[in-house]
């Protein structure tokens, strides 16, 4: 079946008639109103040269690092540095000497721009930021939330200073030789003074720092407060704060700090895709940036933005893993950007902008069954790892699918197959995240927040150890916490099946959770990610207690299921192939909806099935484009094009179960009103289809790829490379590009 036409409207990454692009979160970007120009990966900060001339640029995403320097205002290229490792905002020492941390290497960078010769310094553990005093460079050394702070002293090696917060996000160093520290982690501010350090609480984790003109003020930009906290530097106690958020929701975001000479203030709404304008202490105008803003710099007339994700989605239908531009590889792909930004741009047209380009979501029909109180009172939410929509519905006739893409297709896929054919064809469903580790938060919060979206672009390049994303550690934590917590606070019962748990230490088979708002409302006998273990394994525990529910009554309103094994362990030896991993996959969703259909329960329950991200495999319409199921007897056949996310799966899970939604995205997000009949169309229950794949065949020693699978770290989610996964799942499947 050919693919539709792009004139369908479900391609990513379209200009529309007003200019802007259309992202897979149903956000969009506006054109540029100056210069722009392109990045690598994940830029993290900028800053202008001594004398205005040159902006500075520290690229620390996936691929390898570089500094470059751009000229101003125009952004044309005069240096590219490529570095080992590097992190945060670059420092000009002076004209011909920038400043950068060294991330994982452990080490403060000196790069001569005359010679473009580096000279690392050892610091540390994991250098987060550096700053300046007219005596010495200090660095801020992370170590697994164990946090120093170091200076270059007398006799030019780093020396200890003193112990900050958890997860620092920046250093500044103030006009009386102090320095200032915001703990992410922690939500303070280090005020560090001979030798000391002396911390006072801010909003929810500080990202940022900036000075007044005059010295007398202290802006900390608290990215999940949506908030400036402006602090007396005197008596170094907050003593305003500025609400930056929109009131469609909390998730803006700031991240970065700009001070022109005049005091204004400029900070980038990373989340909300904007730079806000703030004079005496409101905020008075907006502007649009691409994606995700990282980094701002000023000058008297135009506003420098980095943007981490750049100015737009990408396609990935070459998928060949190693060319640099048609990687299945989504975070190689999100090439980052800067532009110029006059700041007479700034203003009441500006702001529109930034509105307009915000989802408008459905209004809520005369008649739905999407709402709290209805026929639909249970939801089963069951979380998948990894795959494109090409690379498994592809072959789906009727919708936006390419054939020539598809890896595990229909023979491989029965049950998928199935029930999208009888409950519904979702081909224009897109997860918010890019991988597993911002992944799987916005699965469960409809949101990844700041330390997120930077942290994980290193550890995916192999430049970080820590992998603190599905832990509940403090740091990656949203405002509003996760889908567990909203419903515990409005009393909707929860159980949770391996989403953020982990096995027990010393109890052998049991697992348990760090995450508060989950303890006592998790299966202990359920198994966590583990590729070791067969989903048919989680099926039958799911199903244990299941059964239960449905002879005895109390089934929970809610139940979260990770289903991981369609993730593979590619070629490994001895492990099972791809297909069967997939296959088994497939088994075990196709059984839970059989079993809740042949259930006193199908009458009342609806089961969203999603992935958590779409980063291992090819898809033509978008690298973020993913599988969506919807079964349940009030299921709406036929296909469904309408711009779905991971954040609408979710309001319409909270709208059916009486949730506020737990950030901008989910509360903006168009609930799948369309995907619900008034009536049920779909009342027989459904049996599971018998898999054709071999369940328990094992890649061989001289399967494609083994080698290189037995050196990978399959014990978490995306701790490999995910260019060879790529590359041998394309092999095994016989779709790797001739």
């Amino acid at each position: 079946m050919p693919r539709l036409p792009l004139a369908a409207a479900l391609a990513l990454g379209a200009v529309t008639a007003t200019g802007s692009i259309l992202l897979p979160t149903n956000w969009h970007i506006s054109p540029p109103l100056g210069p722009v120009a392109t990045t690598g990966t994940m830029p993290q900060g900028v800053a202008l040269s001594p004398d205005g001339k040159e902006l500075a640029v520290v690229e620390a995403g996936v691929a390898r690092p570089a500094l470059r320097i751009f000229s101003v205002p125009s952004l044309q290229t005069l240096e590219d540095i490529p570095l080992d490792d590097a992190f945060g905002k670059p420092v000009w020492r002076d004209a011909t000497t920038m400043v950068v941390a060294g991330g994982q290497s452990g080490r403060v960078l000196a790069v001569d721009l005359r010679t473009q010769k580096v000279r690392a310094e050892p610091s540390g553990s994991f250098i987060d930021a550096v700053t300046i005093t007219p005596n010495a460079v200090v660095a801020v050394d992370d170590i697994q939330a164990a946090v120093d702070v170091a200076h270059r002293g007398p006799n030019s090696k780093f020396e200890k200073l003193a112990h900050v917060g958890a997860h620092p996000a920046d250093a500044l160093a103030l006009p009386d030789g102090t320095i200032a520290v915001a703990n992410k982690g922690e939500s303070t501010i280090s005020i560090l003074r001979s030798g000391s350090s002396e911390a006072f609480p801010v909003d929810l984790h500080p990202a940022a720092l900036a000075l007044s003109p005059d010295g007398t003020k202290l802006y900390v930009a608290c990215a999940d407060a949506d908030a400036i906290d402006v602090v007396d530097t005197k008596s170094d106690r907050v003593v305003q704060r500025i609400n930056v958020g929109l009131p469609q929701g909390v998730g803006a975001s700031p991240n970065a700090l700009a001070v022109a000479h005049d005091g204004t203030l400029y900070v980038t709404l990373g989340a909300e895709n904007a730079v806000a304008e703030i004079r005496n202490g409101k905020v008075v105008a907006r502007v649009p940036t691409g994606w995700y803003p990282t980094g701002v710099a000023v000058d008297e007339r135009n506003v420098y933005v980095s943007d981490g994700k750049g100015e737009s989605a990408h396609a990935n239908p070459q998928f060949d893993p190693f060319r640099a531009h048609s990687s299945g590889f989504v975070a190689r792909l999100l090439v980052g950007s800067v532009r110029t930004i006059q700041r007479s741009a700034f203003g009441t047209e500006s702001t529109a902008s930034v509105l307009a380009n915000i989802p408008t979501p459905m209004p809520t029909p005369p008649q739905t069954i999407v709402h709290p109180n209805g026929p639909i009172r249970h939801v089963i939410y069951i979380i998948r790892e990894n795959r494109t929509y090409d690379q498994i519905l592809g072959d789906l006739a009727g919708a936006n699918g390419d054939p020539q893409l598809v890896e595990f297709g229909e023979k491989n896929t029965p049950n998928n197959h199935a029930i999208a054919k009888r409950f519904g064809i979702f081909d224009n469903t897109y997860a918010d995240a890019q991988v597993s580790a911002d992944g799987h938060n916005w699965s469960t919060a409809a949101f990844a927040n700041d330390y997120l979206e930077r942290l994980w672009p290193p550890d995916y390049g192999g430049r970080r150890k820590l992998y603190d994303f599905e832990d509940g550690a403090v740091a990656s934590t949203p405002r509003n916490g996760y889908l567990w917590d909203d419903a515990d606070r409005h009393h909707v019962s929860v159980r949770d099946y391996g989403e953020f748990v982990s096995y027990a230490k010393g109890r052998t088979g049991l697992v348990t959770t760090s995450m508060p708002g989950l303890k006592g409302r998790i299966d202990p006998h359920y198994p966590p990610f583990d590729l070791r273990v067969s989903d048919a394994v989680r099926l039958k525990e799911w199903k244990r207690e299941f059964d239960a529910f449905a002879q005895n009554g109390g089934l929970p309103a809610l139940e979260i299921i990770r289903l991981p094994n369609d993730h593979t362990s590619g070629t490994k030896p001895g492990a099972w192939t791809p297909q069967a991993y997939v296959a088994e996959n497939d088994l075990a969703f196709g059984e839970i909806v059989a079993a809740v259909s042949h259930s006193r329960y199908w009458k009342s329950t609806a089961i969203f099935a999603i992935e958590d991200d779409a980063q291992n495999g090819p898809d033509h319409v978008s690298d973020q484009r993913t599988t969506f199921y919807l079964a349940s007897p009030y299921a709406s056949r036929g296909v469904h094009h309408a711009h779905y996310t991971t954040a609408a799966v979710l309001r319409t899970i909270e709208l059916l179960l009486g949730l506020p939604p737990m950030s901008i995205y989910d509360a903006v997000a168009s609930p799948l009103y369309d995907a619900f009949s008034l009536r049920p169309e779909n009342a027989s229950a459904y049996d599971a289809l018998p898999e054709s794949i071999d369940l328990n065949a094992r890649n061989s020693k001289t399967a494609y790829g083994a080698r290189r699978s037995s050196r990978m770290d399959w014990t978490h989610a995306d701790r490999v490379d995910d260019r060879v996964l790529n590359d041998i799942l394309a092999h095994v499947t016989g779709k790797h590009p001739k």
